[in-house]
């Protein structure tokens, strides 16, 4: 950027989505605008109207180090420090896994069961709270519908914890409706508890498939979130074990895992079950009766 004489809003957006082109970071004119966007705290609208306007040199030099991080592949999640997931603002940090448009629906099926149930008191264990993003849309759009509930979200990063509740406040939930607590899924005892519902999107990647992922994700969102180190079954098998026909259960699952998953309900006799494919058509979501 330093050899161009760049000096209006619009310079600096084309030539710095040329240059994520040049990278081959796909959607780079709306990275840019994004970043821009978080700079100047506006809308994408606003920016529209403001593409002939001069940029401060502090201004500047913020977006020079949000675009130096983005060409080292950074995830732009992490760079401006947030996401929208199913209408909340989720803070982020590389301590968590970045909320895919895919879970939203693990959400919302479950929400659909929860309406077509006609119960007005809800509790749902949910395993892996990551940023609470499954948790702030389950409770927020409870609390629209006037049914009360309590999510109890377990996760074992200290870290993450932090997080979610950082996001729990920002989202104005109320107290009480969700517990998030540090705890070991493979070491807790709440499985004696009563639940409504299990929800999840555990680590399901198996591990021999890390190395193919994208530098995005592999280098910069945490590997616990992502694998058990091992074939990506391990949490499923432990939810069945402890949870089948106490609860109803709803999981995310991983492209191309449907065979083990049913093969895995086969073993453990459970016929009642559905599927429910992502927009690409993937078997993403699993509900156990």
């Amino acid at each position: 950027m330093a050899e161009k004489k760049l000096t209006t809003l619009l310079e600096i957006i084309k030539y710095s989505s040329n240059l994520l082109d040049d990278y081959k970071i796909k959607d780079a004119r709306l990275n840019v605008e994004l970043m821009f966007c978080e700079i100047l705290n506006c809308d994408r609208i606003k920016l529209y109207l403001d593409f002939d306007k001069p940029l401060k040199p502090d201004e500047v030099a913020r977006f020079k180090s949000m675009l130096k991080r983005r060409i080292q592949y950074e995830p732009l999640q992490y760079i401006i420090g947030k996401t929208n997931f199913y209408g909340y603002k989720i803070n982020l940090n590389n301590k968590v896994l970045i909320p895919r448009q895919e879970t939203e629906i693990l959400v919302g099926k479950l929400l659909d069961d929860i309406y077509e149930s006609g119960k007005e008191n809800i509790r749902i264990l949910e395993i892996g709270s990551g940023s609470g993003c499954i948790a702030i849309a389950l409770s927020g759009e409870m609390s629209k519908n006037n049914i009360e509930h309590k999510i109890v979200s377990i996760e074992k990063s200290v870290d993450a914890i932090e997080i979610a509740k950082c996001n729990a406040k920002t989202n104005n939930i109320p107290d009480g409706c969700i517990e998030f607590k540090v705890e070991d899924f493979f070491k807790n005892s709440l499985g004696e508890d009563d639940f409504d519902y299990i929800v999840s999107n555990p680590p399901y990647i198996p591990v021999k498939e890390i190395d193919g992922l994208d530098v995005e994700v592999k280098s910069f969102e945490p590997i616990d979130a992502l694998s058990n180190g091992k074939d990506g079954l391990l949490f499923y098998e432990n939810i069945v074990k402890l949870y089948y026909k106490k609860s109803k259960i709803f999981v995310e699952i991983g492209d191309g895992q449907k065979v083990r998953i049913e093969d895995l309900l086969k073993r453990n006799n459970i016929k009642d079950y559905n599927f429910f494919k992502d927009y690409c058509n993937i078997e993403r979501v699993l509900k156990i009766n």
